[in-house]
């Protein structure tokens, strides 16, 4: 009989289950992991809803956020051995998984690439690397160093996690950020980090009479010269495209299937809209896994403060549940632990 494991399929819409399966066998290029921990990532909860692009059906669905230690190692695989931490292993909702995560999209879409070994981070802090990626890919792109003779002024519209890291990133290439999030914690750690934040909550007729938010926000810190809009909201698109300063950059993160675009403000105002992928800087070909590796690890400078963004830690059984009821509101980075009880 063959080595059973538990992991989380996601069959259909709004459906997840919490299966026994086989444990997979590596191919000669392939390595055997054992999932530690994966964050639940904001796709996993647009696939679950069926409102995200990305169709992930087998064990362990999309989980991409991963903290894994090499168990087996296929025969042809060199530079890594049986312990090691690694990063960019894919399907992670299980206890073990053979799928390597190249672009963050959940599956491996480079022939013959491997998981990257890690052994100065924990696992814990290996999870946050295509967090971490997403955001240095967002920075490069909107190419704030082209800013002469001032200090360049982003706008980031959105802290999850990705839009809190980025704000940590932003403030530590020395560029003035301002954040708009309507729960106070999330402004709370971004206003630590040195950003000025605006709750759209607070905002009234009854106040500010014929004003817009963006009027708003435009009269207290002025317009950005990238905005990132990481909520993935029409709206919000519509709010960054006014705040954007003209001839500059708008950054769409956040995930959606369709958008509605003002053609005559953005050709008006020479708007950029630029799309970053996932953990790919398409422009450059380059992708960010080692990047955001060492930045986690404090390679040059000041080590990004990861810990304080995990609201939980729960089990597979557990995460059954929090798909059903998340709360993007409250929760920040849920962490599931394959091996939790």
């Amino acid at each position: 009989m063959k080595e059973m494991m538990k992991a989380l399929v996601f069959p259909s819409d709004w459906r997840v289950e919490l299966i026994d399966v086989e444990v997979p066998r590596p191919g000669p290029q392939q390595v055997l992991a054992e999932i530690r921990c994966v964050g639940i990532c904001g796709s996993d909860v647009g696939i679950y809803q069926g409102d995200h692009w990305i169709v992930a059906h087998g064990p362990g669905g999309h989980g991409h956020e991963t903290g894994a230690v090499a168990v087996e190692v296929g025969r042809d695989v060199e530079g890594i051995q049986p312990g090691d931490h690694l990063a960019r292993m894919g399907a992670g909702y299980a206890q073990y998984s053979v799928e390597t995560n190249v672009v963050g999209h959940g599956r491996d879409e480079k022939f013959g690439a491997l998981p990257i070994v890690r052994n100065d981070l924990t696992v814990e802090e290996i999870s946050f690397a295509d967090a971490v990626g997403c955001a240095l890919n967002c920075a490069e792109r909107a190419e704030l160093e082209r800013i002469e003779g001032r200090p360049a002024k982003a706008l980031v519209l959105g802290l999850g996690p990705i839009g809190l890291i980025l704000t940590q990133i932003l403030r530590g290439r020395g560029v003035e950020v301002a954040a708009s999030e309507p729960y106070r914690h999330k402004r709370a750690l971004a206003e630590k980090y040195g950003a000025r934040v605006f709750d759209p909550n607070q905002f009234r007729r009854s106040t500010h009479g014929r004003k817009t938010y963006a009027d708003h926000i435009k009269e207290e810190f002025g317009e950005a010269d990238a905005v990132f809009e990481m909520v993935g909201s029409n709206e919000t698109i519509l709010d960054a495209i006014d705040l954007v300063r003209p001839g500059f950059r708008v950054l769409v993160f956040g995930a959606q299937k369709m958008q509605l675009i003002p053609y005559e403000k953005c050709r008006k105002k020479g708007v950029e809209l630029v799309y970053p992928e996932a953990m790919v800087n398409s422009k450059d070909d380059v992708d960010y896994w080692n990047a955001a590796l060492d930045l986690i690890a404090g390679s040059g400078g000041k080590k990004l403060e990861l810990e304080e963004l995990i609201t939980r830690r729960i089990s597979l059984a557990e995460a059954v549940n929090a798909f059903e009821f998340y709360d993007r509101g409250e929760w920040i980075k849920i962490l599931v632990e394959p091996f939790r009880n």
